[in-house]
């Protein structure tokens, strides 16, 4: 929100995530120093094990040296280390994740191995050497998968081609499992090659990760901030019947949880966004019982979601399926206009009564609607509120002719004095919130009377103007020693005098008498201020 009349004072989805370090020196000579295996000890599947900080252990297995598939020997150990050879962890990745699985005390965990070393970019001839058919057949996929430079490399010559048969093979050891396949999508680099996988995808293939994300636990890799990533881009990426199905299956969550989390908003933002509205209309249904509105609304992230699917249904009025949308906007619209005077109070919900007031097109009608039930009668008390008053600003600048003269009158003569014979305009001159208000209310003045206006104004509607500005000036001059006392009233007081006297040159610099400015403001506009506009 651009606007200065929305915020005065201060008060996210995807990315490249990495964790590790080498733990390798490469000297001048290219060799490399030190090369042992590792293994990081952590669930795949817990869902929080990114926030945990792991070290490096050395492993007692040597490494094992990659040799071209016909020279390749059974036992590879005590190999010296030398520029010319490629080092594995050598561990069988789908023999120690089955044990790792059986056994009890470490079940649904695994140990990765570091391969940082075989394709970091600093070793370019290395990395032209190795290929993927290599990896697959030292039984290293996984471990490419899960290291910071191996995703890279893998994610590079992932073959795009579905028919392919190195396709199928990778597509096929990486998808054989749910648990390795979740525990590659909730991790921070394995959550990059399953992109890969959703991206070219068959159709075929699209059913069987589908299947995969549904009996791995779908609402915990849409909570997940590596995971969400792979959701999203199925939803972009899925045909017709695979997304339907797995849309459904995300119908079925709590979706105020799903709205007010961080993480699992962007997957219900990417569904607004980029699937038709037929797919998302239980949304709509969602916000429109009970209270959902206004617990979504209520949510730093959920008034941003509300702002979408407002501009989403109300986009395209010339769209064939508009007329089934707009009925979709008015069941939203009705509950948001309800509900109007609490979304407005509220220190987030009232970005959504504000973004509907400032809308145009097809939302002038909602706009008005909720001038004209919820606003109108209540501007002095909604005025001092710290919220609402953002609402009531933005209602001023944007209210039609009609609206914004039956504002300025209820400010103006709307109020019975209070027992200190204040009107709203004074309560509202010296309120810390209400002060903005009046603010608002001198620049739209001096804006019109100054030409800057957008909108065709007709003379009658210039003498309004001018009878609101001299009301507010006179009451302004009234209080003016009062009001120099607090740096609000000095603005106000400052924002009065930017009306520049008609035949002075423009570096005339403005008396502050009050009684000077009167008579500038009488020549300027001598038959606005006549008896028939001045009360």
């Amino acid at each position: 929100m651009s606007q200065p009349w929305i915020r005065r004072s201060a008060a996210t989805s995807s990315g490249s995530s990495s964790i590790g370090g080498t733990g390798y020196n490469l000297f001048g000579n290219g060799s490399l120093d030190g090369v042992n295996s590792f293994h990081l000890d952590f669930p795949l599947v817990n869902r929080n094990f990114y926030n945990n900080v792991f070290v490096p252990q050395p492993s007692t297995k040597p490494p094992v040296k990659l040799l071209p598939h016909a020279n390749r020997r059974s036992t590879l150990n005590n190999l010296i280390p030398d520029c010319d050879n490629f080092f594995f962890n050598g561990t069988d990745v789908e023999s120690s994740l089955t044990s790792l699985v059986d056994n009890s005390s470490l079940k649904d965990s695994f140990q990765p191995s570091s391969v940082s070393h075989v394709v970091d970019n600093s070793s370019d001839s290395l990395h032209q050497e190795i290929t993927l058919q290599d990896v697959i057949a030292n039984g290293q996929l996984f471990d490419f998968a899960l290291d910071r430079y191996g995703v890279k490399f893998l994610e590079i010559h992932y073959p795009q081609e579905a028919k392919d048969d190195l396709h199928k093979l990778v597509f096929g050891q990486l998808t054989e499992s749910i648990t390795l396949f979740n525990g590659l999508c909730h991790n921070s680099n394995g959550n990059f090659i399953v992109q890969k996988l959703v991206e070219y995808a068959s159709i075929e293939e699209q059913k069987v990760l589908l299947m995969k994300m549904i009996e791995g636990g779908l609402l915990e890799m849409c909570k997940d901030k590596f995971a969400c990533r792979v959701i999203q881009l199925s939803i972009q990426k899925f045909d017709r019947p695979n997304v339907t199905q797995l849309v459904h299956a995300i119908s079925n969550f709590d979706f105020v949880a799903m709205c007010t989390d961080q993480t699992s908003i962007h997957v219900v933002q990417r569904i607004v966004k980029h699937l038709p509205v037929d797919l998302w209309r239980f949304f709509v249904d969602f916000l429109y019982t009970g209270d959902n509105l206004m617990s979504v609304c209520r949510d730093k992230y959920g008034c941003r979601l509300v702002q979408q699917v407002i501009d989403k249904l109300s986009e395209n009025p010339k769209s064939p399926c508009f007329n089934w949308r707009i009925q979709l906007l008015h069941t939203l619209m009705s509950c948001v206009v309800r509900n109007c005077f609490r979304l407005s109070s509220n220190e987030f919900a009232n970005y959504v009564v504000q973004y509907v007031t400032k809308s145009s097109g097809v939302m002038e009608m909602y706009r008005d609607m909720i001038i004209e039930k919820c606003l109108l009668r209540n501007l002095l008390s909604m005025s001092q509120d710290k919220y609402a008053s953002h609402v009531i600003e933005g209602a001023f600048i944007f209210a039609p002719q009609s609206l914004l003269a039956e504002m300025m009158n209820e400010i103006f003569d709307g109020y019975v004095k209070d027992q200190s014979h204040r009107d709203a305009l004074d309560i509202l001159l010296f309120h810390q919130y209400g002060n903005y208000v009046v603010q608002q209310m001198i620049t739209i003045c001096t804006s019109a009377l100054m030409g800057k206006e957008e909108r065709q104004l007709t003379p009658s509607d210039l003498g309004m103007y001018a009878a609101w500005y001299e009301k507010i000036r006179s009451r302004v001059q009234h209080h003016s020693a009062r009001l120099e006392r607090f740096s609000s009233g000095k603005k106000i007081i400052d924002s009065l005098m930017k009306l520049p006297p008609v035949g002075s040159p423009a570096s005339t610099k403005y008396s502050s008498s009050f009684l000077d400015f009167s008579s500038q403001l009488d020549s300027m506009f001598p038959s606005f201020l006549s008896s028939s506009f001045m009360c």
